[in-house]
């Protein structure tokens, strides 16, 4: 029984940093969406189709990147820094490889802008915004990686003080750069791309400023490395970006459902979404947690604490998403207007605040679940859960009852909502059984090998 304490203990003692790391990070799309929709309800739905476009882009570069934490949590622990220095230099190739592809894709998705979204002056602030964040993609892979380099080995002071300074440097930009204060043009929903794609180069920056302590200790003459395993080191990610970029372009596309609603419903659908995701970046911090401290215990072949680090993760989620559902249901009506002033949309945003209540507690279950399996190398499993559910099960049906009017008498963006809730409800199922039985299943081998 006197174990069970410290494991609480570890999960929280990393999640806390992480969780404040994740509201800086998430904070910057609110941002966005806060001032955009200040400026004019346009700027708003132009920059909300534009995030829903670039963010897949940044989630899949991220996850694919994310192979390198066990990997340097693991080599940290044995005190290898030769085999960090080669990690190192391996993500610094892919890192570069991935930049390029970036900026490419979404070059190319600004200037499609005017052919997938209908509303000609929302679709080139769109494409405006889209063109200038681009130039963002090559410091944020490169500040991804200095991220998961101090990540893996345990330091979190130089990614919060970075998450910390790009937030309010990227907020005061978007204030000066959106309504053209100090004599500089007023851009409008174009500002908050420019604001994004100077403040990344500034983090980048200072992270790495911050990490040269760090970097030291990884100085070696001779790094050599085959082309290959830079390559198998991607393709290791590459699952992980896949279920993560499902998962945020099953958003996307009910983000562009909905603006077969209306341009209004586009705006009152990603103020949701946007307040979901801040919220929801705490159970990723903890789903980082999990992954690291599953992983660490499952290397040292310690089954029993692995499972229990497991199980107090899964704890900790369901007891903050239950929270923040009561929060949510209790003030989420005062937090419609710091929006938008526009009376309809904020009544919109009103009608989905329930849904935005049990989105917290559902996927606070279902993504620290997952973090579990990827910290047992799992990595296919949340895919097909992800594949599933949201392709299979969401999408469809979102679009028949949805934006169709299949079973309904008017189609509206509470059926969408609704939807979106009772699938993340059956992955939360899925995964969360998976990820213990797998846990007990480890503990048993165990057993029967020592037996």
């Amino acid at each position: 029984m006197n174990k069970k304490t410290p494991i609480y203990k570890e999960i929280i003692k990393l999640s806390l940093p992480l969780m404040f790391i994740q509201i800086c990070q998430a904070s910057l799309g609110l941002v966005d969406t806060l001032l955009a929709g200040q400026y004019h309800y346009k700027d708003l739905a132009a920059v909300g189709l534009a995030s829903n476009i670039w963010t897949p882009i940044a989630i899949l570069i991220t996850g694919i990147m994310y192979a390198l934490v066990p990997k340097f949590s693991a080599a940290d622990a044995k005190q290898d820094n030769a085999a960090c220095a080669k990690l190192l230099a391996m993500g610094k190739r892919n890192a570069a490889a991935l930049s390029v592809i970036g900026f490419i894709a979404l070059q190319l998705c600004a200037f499609s802008a005017p052919y997938i979204i209908s509303d000609q002056e929302v679709a080139k602030i769109s494409q405006n915004y889209l063109h200038a964040v681009a130039f963002a993609v090559p410091g944020l892979t490169y500040m991804i990686l200095y991220r998961f380099f101090n990540e893996g080995r345990g330091k979190m002071l130089p990614i919060a003080v970075t998450g910390a300074l790009l937030l309010m440097l990227n907020s005061v930009l978007n204030i000066v750069l959106v309504n053209g204060y100090l004599g500089l043009p007023e851009l409008g929903g174009l500002g908050c791309g420019v604001a994004t794609a100077i403040t990344t180069y500034c983090a980048l920056i200072c992270l790495f400023a911050l990490s040269r302590k760090s970097l030291k200790s990884t100085t070696h003459q001779h790094i050599h490395f085959e082309n290959s395993e830079a390559r198998n080191l991607m393709l290791e990610g590459l699952p992980i970006g896949i279920a993560l970029i499902l998962e945020v372009l099953a958003l996307t596309a009910l983000a562009f459902f909905a603006s077969a609603l209306g341009t209004k419903v586009i705006a009152a659908h990603q103020v949701a979404i946007n307040i979901a995701m801040v919220v929801f970046m705490i159970p990723v911090a903890i789903s980082s947690a999990a992954t690291i401290q599953v992983s660490k215990y499952r290397g040292m072949t310690l089954p029993l604490e692995s499972k229990r680090s497991g199980i107090a993760a899964l704890t900790i989620a369901t007891l903050y998403g239950g929270i923040m559902t009561v929060l949510i249901l209790v003030f989420g009506n005062q937090i419609a207007p710091w929006f938008s002033d526009d009376p309809e949309v904020t009544t919109l945003i009103s009608s989905l605040i329930i849904f935005i209540a049990m989105f917290q507690l559902v996927d606070a279950i279902q993504m620290v679940a997952a973090g579990i399996l990827r910290g047992l190398e799992e990595f296919v499993r949340p895919l097909v859960t992800v594949l599933f559910v949201y392709w299979i099960v969401i999408i469809p049906i979102s679009y028949l009852i949805g934006v169709k009017g299949w079973l309904v008498d008017q189609p509206n963006i509470e059926h969408i909502w609704l939807l979106l809730t009772c699938g993340l409800t059956f992955a939360a199922l899925l995964l969360g059984t998976q990820s213990y039985l797998q846990l007990t299943k480890n503990v048993h081998k165990s057993e029967l090998a020592s037996a």
